[in-house]
């Protein structure tokens, strides 16, 4: 069935194309020359306009949102996007809501990139330029959009919202982790020092490298801290690790959020502020724990699994800098909680057939000190042992 699948996306991949050659090939125009009847043919462009031209089914399918939240996104980011040029012809001026319009395509991953390229009339690397600058723009917007309650009726609000789904106080936010590929580009003067030493004049493939993420989901399926770390900063590449590092523990351990805590799953530590399930529930209690863990930690999973299924090029490989893929990623976390705050139905939140599976880190758990295990048990003597 998946073969299937794919064999008619690529026919519609293929139709798309037939119908965009058509297209650029409408609107020839002739001029006579010097009095005399030789007629002179010039080949308009004719630019491709997704907003008029794609139904509103198809637009979503394409562009991951619908036709109205698009026109938000770009009047957010137009002031902040230069103007870019088509190539070769250098006078055609590529439109800023193109530019959002071709990023955003492209981040959806639902076609191969010179596709969408040639859907907006621009080379493949005037596309690569015009997705960077576009991230570049939006990731600048982040500490607006991806923040952790500041306020205390926020953080109560917040509170609230996870001890509707299970009865748990004191959460405000769950704790995930994934990955992403990133082929690192390669200088050309790198390529040609390769080249030179080992006599091979093929360029040799681009490195690979794991990014690693981590967020904090709210219950609304919102992220509310992104923490993002190449494989190299790290020394073990574990669960553990990667939150010991992150900017969010250094927050819980400041007090900043003051007796709340964060639930994450069993591949990280139990610490006072992060509360994972008990491997070996031994009475009723931890029993209900579990449970309630289980339910009120889900809403970080649909969110990572929302977030990959709008935005398809998380789930194949990223290609750049480091820099770049970062702002992509960040990029990405503001537009899915832009789409989660207006309520965007152009990704089916509750289809989760084909949910991205994430790729949590598993390698070398960390072991929990009894100290840092007390304050969970605590809490399950408070709230779970009269039940």
């Amino acid at each position: 069935m998946e073969d299937i699948k794919v064999f008619k996306r690529f026919l519609s991949d293929v139709k798309c194309v037939n119908d965009l050659r058509q297209l650029h090939s409408i609107g020839i125009t002739c001029s006579r020359q010097n009095k005399g009847h030789v007629n002179k043919v010039k080949r308009r462009r004719v630019r491709f306009h997704p907003m008029e031209q794609i139904n509103e089914i198809e637009f979503r399918k394409k562009y991951r949102y619908t036709k109205e939240n698009m026109r938000r996104i770009i009047e957010i980011v137009r002031d902040d996007i230069e103007v870019d040029y088509y190539k070769p012809v250098k006078r055609n001026q590529v439109p800023i809501d193109l530019q959002v319009l071709a990023a955003i395509r492209f981040f959806g991953g639902t076609e191969h990139p010179q596709l969408t390229a040639i859907a907006h009339g621009v080379s493949l690397h005037t596309m690569a330029k015009i997705t960077r600058r576009v991230a570049s723009v939006l990731s600048s917007k982040a500490s607006r959009y991806i923040r952790m309650p500041a306020t205390l009726s926020e953080k109560e609000r917040m509170m609230r919202s996870f001890q509707s789904l299970s009865n748990m106080p004191q959460v405000i936010g769950a704790l995930v982790q994934s990955t992403v590929r990133l082929q690192l580009e390669t200088s050309r003067s790198q390529i040609n020092r390769s080249s030179h030493q080992y006599g091979d004049s093929v360029d040799s493939p681009s490195p690979t490298e794991l990014v690693h993420l981590q967020l904090v989901s709210d219950a609304e399926y919102k992220i509310r801290d992104l923490d993002i770390r190449l494989s190299d900063e790290l020394d073990l590449n574990t669960a553990p690790e990667v939150y010991s590092l992150s900017r969010i523990k250094e927050r819980f351990e400041q007090n900043e959020f003051r007796g709340r805590i964060l639930l994450g799953n069993d591949s990280l530590s139990c610490s006072s502020s992060l509360f994972t399930p008990i491997q070996y529930p031994r009475n009723k209690a931890e029993e209900l724990y579990n449970h309630a863990h289980a339910v009120t930690f889900a809403p970080a999973i649909k969110c990572l699994n929302i977030w990959f299924r709008r935005f398809g090029i998380l789930g194949s490989e990223l290609l750049g800098t480091f820099g770049s893929a970062k702002q992509t990623i960040t990029a990405l976390a503001l537009l899915h909680n832009m789409a989660i705050d207006w309520n965007d139905p152009s990704v089916d939140t509750e289809n989760s057939v084909s949910f991205y599976k994430p790729n949590f880190l598993s390698l070398g758990h960390g072991i929990s000190v009894a100290e840092e295990q007390r304050n969970r048990k605590e809490f399950i003597k408070s709230h779970f042992a009269n039940n």
